[in-house]
């Protein structure tokens, strides 16, 4: 994974580490300790359950589809990783840091780079395929892809349902939080058919503030 340079490059090393983050991530009495959040530890248990599958089922059949489909899930399992490492390891005050070593974490410098306000903005979509929900998907204007800018801890949502275009970003009345992309809102059956605005900025790990992206919108399925 480009620009990730603490996931090992050789397949076999990713592999390897996979499978200490998989024992931990199941280990109830390790997640506790280290107070990691349930839901972010079964996100991210998926992505690497799913790549470790499908690299077995590659080993058996060596196939261009089977391939595609452990390169794919690698992918995501760096990505999810990479995620989890910012938000529940790097910086984590109930680990040592020979814990963060373990799973792959190197020790941050004794002075650390400062983290200043994002520059750039999310990019994104959204997804009408599940009738009452709306997904928005997000990543990066800069870099296009999925993970976070450094030094970004998430993502703010400000999205309302109206019956116009919005004038500014000030219109958009509801906010949301999200660490990791996607970020599903759940509607009413009543709501159906309305529409959503929503638009996304940056929020770093000292609460800065980037700029807001461009304001979309979608129909409630």
């Amino acid at each position: 994974m480009s620009g990730t340079s603490w996931l090992p490059r050789r397949e076999q090393d990713f592999v390897d580490l996979c499978l200490k983050w998989k024992a931990a991530l199941e280990d109830p009495a390790i997640v506790a300790a280290f107070g990691w959040n349930q839901t972010d530890v079964t996100a991210v248990l998926a992505k690497i359950i799913v790549f470790l599958t499908a690299r077995t089922t590659y080993g058996q059949v060596n196939s261009s589809r089977n391939r595609l489909a452990k390169d794919e899930a690698k992918d995501e399992a760096e990505h999810g990783m990479e995620d989890f490492a910012n938000t529940s390891i790097r910086y984590n005050k109930l680990m040592k840091e020979e814990d963060k070593l373990y799973y792959g974490i190197h020790t941050p410098d004794p002075v650390p780079t400062p983290v200043t306000a994002p520059t750039t903005y999310p990019e994104a979509e959204a997804d009408t395929s599940v009738i009452r929900q709306v997904t928005i998907r997000f990543w990066d204007s800069l870099t296009k892809k999925r993970g976070k800018p450094h030094g970004v801890h998430g993502a703010e949502i400000r999205w309302a349902i109206l019956d116009h275009a919005p004038a500014s970003v000030k219109e958009l009345v509801n906010s949301d939080f999200d660490t990791a992309s996607p970020f599903t809102l759940v509607f009413d059956e009543t709501q159906r058919g309305q529409r959503l605005y929503f638009c996304l900025r940056w929020e770093s790990t000292t609460n800065l503030k980037g700029p807001y992206g461009e304001i979309y919108s979608a129909v409630i399925p």
